[in-house]
């Protein structure tokens, strides 16, 4: 309004007096502001009726805006806009990121160690209260909402994420989550927990890639640790983001990639890179355990890898194309 103001004073003046631009702006300015320096020139009775028109709509207008940022300053609203518009361009620059919905104690640990990974993670959670202070820390973006509803799960980017991992306490929400995130990307990898067999069942037919129970998976890390602690601590040395001496990771063989056709053997993995190849799984699902030097490596392979975390990233490179 007061822009509208504005420009209906400047063409009036342009209009009635017959007056240049700069005139008529510097006219509006100085009744808008009620400095008073005088007329920029004599005006006509008809410009006079106009001005008098003009200083009541702009006082009015004027104070109305001030009261109103003045209000959103107060309040807030003015903060929290200005957050909602960052926190929408962060989203709009997510690519390739992962997508944590549920922030209870189950995805913190999720959406922690995919942060210390250094992949971009984005959290969805419809507490506001549980992800008050993660916004100020800027650790990564959040978008408060259930993940349940299409335009929260839009607004998180889903169109363009690598992964969801769903971490809702509630099995009935965890399956709907999973039925809204595959309807809106088809090849998305969906992790999704659940408690109940059941419900195992009903999230796979939603669309969960795979199915996670959190009391099976603490069940079986304290069954092996009772069995076989050093290997049990082995696995976490190797799959953890906070060790930072061994690193296990995979990689996908895309179409014209180096190593496609070409043997193991042939490639010289650990001599060229110190990295040791401890498995292959086919593109057809197989799995292949501690491949010989004369195992073949195809487009659509996945190699899994375990060395220094530097020594696997550089092997990694080595897989693109190019």
């Amino acid at each position: 309004m007061l822009v509208a103001v504005f420009v209906i004073g400047t063409a009036g003046f342009m209009y009635i007096e017959g007056w240049r631009l700069l005139d008529a702006v510097w006219m509006v300015m100085i009744t808008l502001t009620t400095i008073g320096f005088g007329e920029v020139h004599r005006l006509s009775d008809h410009g006079r009726v106009f001005a008098m028109g003009l200083i009541v709509a702009g006082v009015s207008v004027g104070t109305y805006t001030m009261t109103a940022l003045t209000t959103m300053v107060v309040e807030g609203r003015l903060q929290n806009w200005i957050r909602a518009r960052q926190r929408r361009a962060e989203m709009n620059a997510l690519r390739d990121h992962f997508i944590v919905v549920g922030y209870g104690r189950l995805g913190q640990a999720i959406a922690e160690e995919l942060h210390a990974n250094q992949v971009p993670v984005c959290v969805v959670e419809k507490d506001a209260a549980k992800v008050a202070g993660m916004e100020a820390s800027r650790r990564f973006p959040v978008v408060v909402g259930d993940g349940a509803h299409d335009d929260v799960l839009r607004e998180a980017g889903i169109e363009r994420a690598r992964g969801l991992a769903v971490a809702v306490e509630v099995n009935a929400s965890a399956i709907y989550v999973t039925l809204s995130a595959r309807e809106l990307n088809p090849n998305l990898t969906i992790v999704t927990r659940v408690d109940d067999p059941v419900d195992a069942t009903k999230a796979r037919r939603a669309g969960a890639s795979s199915v996670v129970s959190p009391y099976n998976m603490g069940g079986w890390r304290i069954a092996h640790e009772l069995v076989r602690p050093h290997a049990t601590s082995f696995l976490d040395v190797l799959t953890l983001a906070a060790y930072e001496d061994l690193h296990l990771d995979e990689f996908a063989v895309p179409a014209g990639s180096p190593l496609a056709g070409r043997t193991l053997g042939e490639l010289r993995v650990g001599e060229a890179h110190g990295v040791l190849i401890v498995a292959v799984r086919r593109a057809d699902g197989s799995m292949v355990p501690t491949p010989r030097a004369s195992e073949a490596v195809h487009v659509g392979d996945i190699l899994i890898a375990i060395g220094n975390p530097a020594k696997v990233r550089e092997f990694g490179a080595r897989v693109r194309p190019g």
